[in-house]
């Protein structure tokens, strides 16, 4: 995937008690011949969502993940992903009008050197902040490492199985229940995946002042969350991001499995109590000896 490129953009916004209206905002995705123009259309229109909800969130990179990010070869795209995935449980979009070129068309290309193209869309947003959340339902977590090495998912079932896996320690406040989502944007940036509770382990109630780990006590032996790398002769960075959202809730939600990234979104806004906590990765390719 290549880097994505902005354009200047006229911004309008309008303040009221809840919502935010973004006028005539703009977004450029530079793509090869192995994507297709329909792919990169609805590309450019999830970089477009994902700019609104940055543009009213802010920038809110931790200082923790900027300096993860400076180990990556690629800084500026592991910030922008940060920033992306920081603004989702925060900044919902209530109404998007997608704006037409005057060929009619909501997707303008243009040609660029080395057999490249790029992909214009821009909209109207309408959007709205979450409510604040209650800081004494609480949660911490902590995760084993926050880089790792690990062959492509193209190698080997014996180097696969080399590959680093991922632990996570986690203490509550408060009795609650706890579910954690996956977000793989080299693979597939508007999916969103379940990865606890799971088949193997599927109690996820955590009792307050209590270290819990995933995967638990109970099913530590049944499975492991293994990181592997993507498939190189798809990916050609040498290291991604890969994301971790933590969700705390009261009651014991119904999740999905899967989501796209706005359904995601709009399902954390759905809940009365709730406390996320996000955690970010690096994943550097590790080459066969």
């Amino acid at each position: 995937m290549k880097l994505f490129q902005y354009l200047l953009f006229f911004l309008f916004f309008n303040i009221s008690t809840n919502a935010i209206t973004v006028n005539g905002l703009t977004e450029t995705v530079v793509f090869g011949m192995e994507t297709s123009g329909k792919e990169a259309c609805i590309l450019a229109e999830i970089k477009l969502m994902e700019k609104a909800r940055r543009l009213v969130e802010g920038e809110t990179i931790t200082s923790e993940s900027l300096k993860l990010c400076k180990s990556s070869e690629n800084e500026v795209q592991c910030q922008y992903f940060t920033n992306t995935f920081s603004s989702i449980a925060s900044v919902q979009i209530v109404k998007y009008e997608p704006l037409r070129f005057t060929n009619g068309k909501e997707c303008h290309f243009s040609p660029l050197e080395d057999d490249n193209l790029q992909v214009t869309r821009k909209g109207n947003f309408e959007l709205k902040k979450t409510p604040k959340q209650d800081d004494n339902f609480d949660f911490r977590v902590t995760i084993n490492k926050n880089q790792f090495f690990s062959h492509p998912l193209n190698s080997s079932k014996k180097l696969l199985k080399m590959n680093d896996t991922i632990n996570m320690n986690i203490e509550t406040m408060e009795d609650m229940y706890i579910n954690v989502f996956q977000w793989l944007p080299f693979e597939d940036i508007n999916s969103i995946n379940k990865i606890f509770p799971n088949n193997f382990d599927q109690d996820n109630y955590f009792q307050s002042k209590i270290i819990h780990t995933i995967p638990t006590n109970k099913a530590f032996e049944k499975y492991d969350l293994r990181i592997h790398f993507p498939d190189e002769e798809k990916i050609f960075e040498n290291d991604i991001q890969e994301f971790l959202m933590f969700i705390g809730t009261k009651e014991d939600i119904n999740f999905f499995d899967n989501y796209n990234y706005a359904d995601f979104g709009e399902k954390l806004a759905s809940i009365k109590k709730l406390k996320q906590h996000q955690k970010s990765y690096i994943v550097h390719k590790r080459h066969e000896n």
